[in-house]
């Protein structure tokens, strides 16, 4: 199936490019969501008559993204808060929704459809690098630090114990010490 594109498609072709499809895709995707048109006679004197003004829209959408670009720049790195296991493994996983609330949450304006995870869900604790999609040609870049209370707690007992350990060998330096004066 042979259609003209409305917008800029991912992987596919820029506005104006007329590409070749398969049909179910032209068909329930592309001319449904206005994305394209089927490259008829008809068609294409509509779309070079609309041309401008598809391009003017397409320009906005970009501005707009870059804008949205540099509020998310702007807000920085994220952390979640979730629950998990001592070793690190959650209780449950941190979706792109959790992760564009907490970006949101930030004052930047991001849409879970927007996040990429690739790999699915994060189920693990640690520092993630992020790709948020925000325009076909805008592709931001963030860091997400989960994190949980278990794990704090864990970290927390072990820096305790550590003191300990320093200050109980400190005693007993000092005790070995007073020793070897006497």
């Amino acid at each position: 199936m042979q259609v003209i594109l409305l917008e800029k498609v991912q992987r596919l072709g820029n506005l104006g490019d007329e590409v070749a499809v398969k049909s179910g895709f032209g068909r329930n995707f592309l001319v449904p969501k206005g994305k394209a048109l089927p490259a008829t006679k008809s068609n294409r004197e509509k779309f070079e008559a609309r041309r401008a003004e598809l391009e003017a829209a397409a320009a906005k959408l970009l501005a707009e993204a870059e804008a949205r670009q540099a509020k998310l720049k702007a807000a920085g790195n994220v952390r979640i808060m979730a629950n998990a296991g001592v070793e690190g493994k959650l209780f449950g996983s941190v979706t792109a929704a959790d992760i564009a609330d907490a970006v949101n949450a930030k004052g930047a304006d991001v849409d879970r459809n927007e996040v990429r995870l690739p790999t699915g869900p994060l189920r693990h604790t640690g520092e993630y690098q992020i790709d948020v999609q925000l325009h076909a040609d805008v592709l931001v870049t963030i860091d997400v630090n989960i994190t949980s209370e278990a794990e704090i707690a864990a970290k927390a007992a072990a820096e305790e114990a550590k003191k300990a350990r320093d200050a109980a060998r400190e005693e007993q330096e000092a005790i070995a010490k007073a020793q070897e004066e006497a």
